[in-house]
This record gives C-alpha cells, sequence and structure tokens, in this order.
C-alpha cells in the first residue's frame, strides 16, 4: 500500500515541481504513522529510524521512498531532457528564458526566477553528480572539467593547469586532419592517463559530442538511476560517519 498507493499520489506534482521540505516532512509523516500504528489516533513507536527503511533492500532497507529524494530524481528527467534534446519546444523556452547568457549546467538559481525552474536546477545539481560526457567530435567538451576519460569513476585529469591550458577541449588533442588522438600532446600534458585516453575512440566523421548517464547500462538518465545514486551516497555518508566515531 505504502508504495503503490501512498507514494504514488504525489508524484505527478513531483514531476514538474520541487515540494516545499515542510510539505515532504508531512507525505513522510503520514506515511511513518501507517506503517507504524495499527488504528487510527493510535501512535506507537517508530523503532526503525524512517532514513534506514528508504534504503533498498540490497542495503538491508525496505526500499520505501525519501520522498524528497524521489522528487529531485524525477525533476532530473526534465533536465536530462534539457541537456540531451535542446531543440524541442520546452527546452527552447526554458533556456532562452533562463540560460540566454550561460549553459544550462552553469546557470545560477537566482532570486527572480520560477518556482518550477527552481525545481528544475535542483534536478539538474543530481545530474551533475554523475554527468559524463562521450566524445564525438571534441568540440563541446573541456579537457579539465568534463568528465570524459571514465564517467563511471569520474576519473579526470589533475592540474597543476597551466595558464595557457586551461581552456583547451577535447578538439585540442585530436590532429586536424584524420581526427584522431594527437599521441604526442597527449603525452606531454597527462602521459600517466595516456593508455585511457587513447581507448577511447572519438568520431570521424565529425559527430558531436553528446551527455552520458553512466549509472545506466543505456548511458541514458533514468528516474530508478538517479534515485539509487542519492541512495546510495546517503548510505555510504551514513556509514563513514559512524566508522570515524567508533573509537
Amino acid at each position: 500500500m505504502i508504495q503503490s498507493v501512498l507514494s504514488a499520489v504525489p508524484s505527478f506534482a513531483m514531476t514538474c515541481f520541487e515540494l516545499p521540505i515542510s510539505l515532504c516532512k508531512r507525505i513522510q509523516s503520514v506515511l511513518t504513522r501507517f506503517w507504524w500504528d495499527s488504528k487510527d489516533g493510535e501512535r506507537k513507536i517508530c523503532w526503525i529510524a524512517w532514513d534506514e527503511l528508504t534504503l533498498p533492500k540490497s542495503m538491508r532497507g525496505l526500499g520505501f521512498r525519501d520522498i524528497r529524494a524521489f522528487n529531485h530524481a524525477l525533476l532530473a528527467k526534465i533536465g536530462w531532457k534539457l541537456l540531451t534534446k535542446p531543440d524541442c519546444l520546452l527546452a527552447r523556452v526554458l533556456l532562452g528564458k533562463y540560460c540566454h547568457n550561460t549553459s544550462f549546467l552553469k546557470a545560477n538559481a537566482r532570486q527572480a526566477i520560477s518556482h518550477g525552474w527552481r525545481g528544475i536546477l535542483a534536478g539538474r545539481d543530481l545530474l551533475l553528480q554523475h554527468l559524463g560526457k562521450a566524445i564525438g567530435d571534441g568540440e563541446s567538451t573541456n579537457l579539465w572539467s568534463d568528465s570524459w576519460i571514465k564517467p563511471d569513476t569520474k576519473l579526470k585529469p589533475i592540474g597543476p593547469v597551466f595558464f595557457q591550458d586551461k581552456d583547451l577541449m577535447i578538439a585540442d588533442i585530436l590532429t586536424r586532419e584524420s581526427k584522431e588522438w594527437n599521441k604526442a600532446r597527449i603525452a606531454n600534458l597527462f602521459p600517466e592517463l595516456a593508455s585511457h585516453i587513447l581507448s577511447l575512440r572519438p568520431s570521424i566523421l565529425g559527430a558531436k559530442d553528446t551527455f552520458t548517464w553512466p549509472l545506466h547500462k543505456t548511458g541514458n538518465y533514468t528516474v530508478k538511476s538517479g534515485y539509487y545514486s542519492t541512495q546510495t551516497a546517503k548510505h555510504q555518508s551514513a556509514n563513514l560517519l559512524s566508522t570515524s566515531g567508533t573509537p
């Protein structure tokens, strides 16, 4: 009942808007009381914290939804559409209004923005935690800041970066004629990553770089994988805190 009915009731609104924290807590309270209480008006003790009940079953939880995390996972679906389909009507309207001076990935949540756009930015922040790039022509992928070598492990080149190299794009380490890797320049910039980089295959036909979501086998973002990533991160941080607190 909790999974199929109670948690599903606010799903439609959560696909479009970020629910206030107070409302998320009220929904969580209803779910908690439904799980632990046996009769209306008779409150019983919650023997296990809700944060533990919302963990996946593989992590010794019951798989109940964390309302706020699930809300952000749903909103990240809109962010993914803006990134991968920038020519669709929704993307042209939103990006034209809020991102005419910057990119969607770098847009800040200013004070004078709509509640809907603020929620989309919250979903965007979830995407940024694992977002990767698949190399095509290398024209739109930054050499240092984008995750392009091994997005699943977040492997990136590290500095120090010389001033003249800080704005390098992937296209700058490709040969102009054949569009293959410039091995000499790669060896000069980061020899320790040369084997990983040379294992990648840039497009020789001029295909554009694309965004990829490494937590799903298709490379496309799904709400399930996005939500699972937040729960996994929360579980790992909780384990780290408990380990550090152990004498």
